[in-house]
């Protein structure tokens, strides 16, 4: 959602945090968010012993790439070999192609690890580049002039950005900017969560689900923040009476008391209020979601159509090029090579 939004951060974070402490535990601190674009674009998250433990599509293709790929448990090295394979496969990859990118970014609470997690999987895209004989490479994600401006707004680097993006698409309850203020782990628990409880929408459906819930936002938001601020005043009104109180004569405390009993009284309502409106809220945008995940469910058939009539028309040039591999390895090798080492 590319509306700003600097409101509601405590109606959301109150949503959130539920979230939140019902899946930390299922990802460790120093866990990675890896992204991958070739053409396809995928998100994982990757343990430091390289083990991936959660895999998605960012965009139509991807879920192509991925509908009946699963990654989840493998090495990362078995996991970049098949998508590698996969991408070929499904002529993402093209083997005819005179170069192909493979872009990678990674957050990672550790820097260190993180970066070592980027390398390690930019030699594994590379080895499958150089055992293909392929000309091919990995090299560090470059972002828009727009999307750098973006995340440098924010203060956040441009991978911790995609990956904020990346939850608010996939929860309901997460604006951006209160996603810019969860830590990595936090992200990562919320997009393991979110695809485990199979809450995604597709990629076909994301502008058109996007836009009714634009609706919804806009039509409860402005309730919410203006709740949010009578309670704020309410707030500070009961405040300043119990200090009255406390100060004032006692022939004056029984008149200071009953207006602080009414104040009390019209604040408990104005709490109510806001729970009932954050409840309405929140009902109405799971139903919409869950309307949204069931067209994706029959659109999902639609893509594995999608992945057979890809994979039989790329099939007889993909065996081609395989036939020919071991001796186009050799031929290649130092060519590959030098061309892998000249990366960014």
């Amino acid at each position: 959602m590319k509306k700003v939004k600097f409101i509601l951060s405590f109606a959301f974070m109150l949503f959130a945090v539920v979230a939140i402490v019902g899946c930390t535990n299922s990802v460790a601190a120093d866990d990675t968010y890896v992204t991958l674009d070739i053409n396809p674009s995928i998100e994982l998250i990757v343990t430091p012993k390289e083990k991936v433990v959660y895999a998605n599509p960012l965009n139509a293709d991807g879920e192509v790439l991925l509908v009946d790929l699963d990654l989840v448990g493998l090495d990362l090295d078995v996991a970049v070999a098949l998508i590698v394979e996969t991408a070929i496969e499904l002529g993402y990859i093209d083997v005819e192609a005179e170069e192909t990118i493979v872009s990678v970014t990674t957050v990672s609470r550790d820097a260190a690890i993180g970066e070592k997690i980027k390398t390690q999987v930019k030699a594994h895209i590379n080895n499958e580049f150089k055992d293909r004989a392929l000309m091919g490479r990995a090299e560090d994600k470059g972002f828009t002039p727009e999307f750098l401006v973006e995340a440098d707004t924010y203060g956040v680097t441009p991978g911790f950005l995609r990956m904020a993006n990346s939850v608010v698409a996939t929860n309901d309850e997460i604006l951006l900017e209160d996603a810019l203020q969860m830590t990595v782990q936090e992200l990562q628990a919320l997009l393991k969560d979110a695809k485990e409880a199979n809450k995604e929408v597709i990629h076909a459906l994301r502008s058109e689900f996007f836009a009714a819930r634009e609706l919804i936002f806009d039509e409860y938001l402005p309730q919410i923040q203006e709740l949010e601020a009578s309670i704020q005043t309410s707030s500070e009104a009961i405040a300043a009476l119990e200090l009255e109180l406390a100060e004032a004569d006692e022939a004056d405390q029984p008149a200071i008391q009953a207006e602080l009993d009414l104040a009390l009284e019209a604040h408990a309502t104005l709490e109510a209020d806001l729970e009932e409106l954050k409840t309405l809220f929140h009902d109405e945008v799971t139903v919409l979601r869950d309307e949204f995940h069931e067209q994706s469910q029959v659109l999902r058939a639609e893509i594995r159509e999608t992945f057979q009539h890809r994979k039989e028309i790329n099939e007889e040039k993909v065996e081609g090029f395989m036939n020919q591999m071991q001796e186009r390895k050799e031929e290649m090798k130092e060519a590959i090579e030098e061309y892998q080492n000249k990366r960014p």
